[in-house]
């Protein structure tokens, strides 16, 4: 059997999801992450056990903490931190205002008034693959994320004879990605009917 981890980025995945089910006109489903590894493994071609799972999601900062659907995502990841075999690396969400406001007349209320900047989530996914690639703390990576900033981190997997599998959510474009990895798979609704959260 091959060791194998699973490196979430949350963000891509989340608006994969999320953008799926709006083709679908459906409401994005929330998913059991204690249930979601091993289901997962059981759709690679060699039998595989789960080490670890490790998510790199972003903690809004105290402004957008204020916004009741981005703290109760934050609660939720928060919570996951409890799983067994799961990490949960945090990174950023920071609000920064548009032109003709200040961090002072910033307005929650208004979006119009600011913008929000992910800050890490790249770094710390990289950090994570690859470290523990040379750590050799799993025979295969598998890697959701359609992001091509990741080509490099796939790159050097393949020259340390690391196999790599990236994970995408039907409808997402890894055309960019295929040629760096040894197998694409991709999520539909029947799979991620499996994983639902009771």
């Amino acid at each position: 059997m091959q060791k194998i981890m699973i490196f979430i980025d949350f963000e891509n995945f989340n608006i994969s999801l999320f953008n799926y089910y709006g083709s679908l006109k459906k409401q994005s489903p929330k998913l059991d992450f204690k249930l979601f590894p091993g289901e997962l493994a059981k759709k690679l071609p060699i039998p595989s056990y789960v080490v670890k799972t490790i998510l790199c999601a972003p903690k809004p900062d105290d402004f957008l903490m204020a916004v009741e659907s981005r703290k109760k995502t934050y609660n939720w990841i928060n919570g996951l931190k409890n799983l067994d075999y799961f990490t949960v690396v945090e990174d950023e969400h920071i609000a920064r205002p548009v032109t003709g406001f200040t961090k002072d007349t910033m307005d929650i209320n208004n979006p119009a008034s600011f913008y929000v900047v992910e800050k890490g989530t790249d770094l710390n996914m990289a950090t994570e693959i690859i470290s523990k690639a040379f750590l050799n703390a799993y025979d295969t990576a598998v890697i959701m994320s359609g992001d091509s900033d990741y080509i490099p981190v796939l790159r050097i997997l393949s020259i340390i004879g690391k196999p790599s599998i990236m994970v995408g959510v039907k409808g997402q474009n890894l055309s960019r990605i295929k040629p760096y990895v040894d197998q694409v798979i991709i999520l539909d609704e029947d799979f991620l009917n499996s994983c639902l959260r009771k």
